[in-house]
């Protein structure tokens, strides 16, 4: 396990000043919105336990989800970040579990509520330890693609994250498709053990 501790300055931030840091490159403010919001992204994650995906595997886009509300929020859109980052992660979740049922050529998942889902939990999951491990996975994941991909397979890899197509990342980045396209077959090489 990982030594993994926020700074007291960090616990001290509040949300928007926290994003502006991890804006402007500071990856321990993203760790400090991570353990902040770590039981929204649990909530989020437990209505949809008992689907085509697994659990670790819905914390992990939820963390995705909290990361594209930092990077897309605006305090001039009307909502607070809290309510944001809740219907970021809840519809990046929502995707994941919608991408892996219609693989399995599944019924949307929102058809069935929590309520009825048989292995789901009565409770919010809100065991610390818990979101600290989920804490801990996505900053290794986040110390995986910086070591292990150049800018471009990073570049490629957010805007892929963003929901951006093979043309629109290439016209974005100044590529082509195909550039993109092998970039992202090298992504895949790289982080092959975050499936």
């Amino acid at each position: 396990m990982l030594d993994f501790e926020i700074s007291e300055k960090y616990k001290l931030m509040d949300d928007e000043e926290l994003i502006i840091l991890y804006r402007n490159g500071i990856q321990d403010a993203f760790t400090a919105l991570s353990v902040r919001y770590i039981y929204v992204i649990k909530n989020k994650a437990a209505e949809f336990t008992g689907t085509a995906v697994e659990y670790d595997d819905l914390l992990q886009e939820g963390l995705i989800g909290l990361d594209n509300a930092v990077k897309s929020f605006d305090k001039n859109g009307g909502a607070s970040f809290r309510t944001f980052a809740g219907v970021c992660i809840r519809n990046r979740i929502i995707s994941a579990v919608r991408k892996a049922n219609s693989s399995l050529n599944a019924i949307n998942v929102e058809a069935v509520p929590l309520s009825e889902q048989t292995d789901a939990p009565s409770s919010p999951i809100t065991e610390p330890e818990r979101a600290v491990d989920a804490v801990e996975r996505m900053g290794e994941i986040y110390r995986e693609i910086r070591e292990k991909l150049s800018e471009l397979e990073r570049n490629v890899l957010s805007l892929y994250l963003d929901g951006k197509s093979y043309e629109e990342i290439a016209g974005s980045l100044g590529i082509t498709v195909k550039g993109c396209n092998n970039a992202m077959q090298r992504v895949r090489k790289k982080l092959k053990f975050l499936k």
